[in-house]
Formats: structure tokens, sequence, C-alpha cells
């Protein structure tokens, strides 16, 4: 994913392990939303169908 090359980014930048957890929970948060979408539209397909 795009954050965690950001990650890369932010650790050259910054030695704060604050910033490095804020982000990687961020990218959890949109890998989790991402996860729950997909299964909605399995769901929604196999009503359809």
């Amino acid at each position: 994913m795009i954050i965690t090359k950001v990650l890369g980014i932010t650790s050259a930048l910054t030695k704060s392990k604050k910033a490095k957890l804020a982000i990687l929970g961020l990218e959890m948060v949109i890998l989790g939303y991402a996860l729950f979408q997909q299964k909605q539209e399995k769901k929604n397909k196999q009503i359809d169908a």
C-alpha cells in the first residue's frame, strides 16, 4: 500500500515511534474497511444472482 511507503519515508524523516504507530494504525483501519467493503460486495452479488 501507499501508506507503507509513507511509513518508510516517515521513519527516514523522524525517529518518533508514535508517528510510525499512528501511520501503521491508519493503514490497518483502511485495510479493515477495504476487506469489509469486499465482503459486502460479494454478499450483494450473491443476492442479485
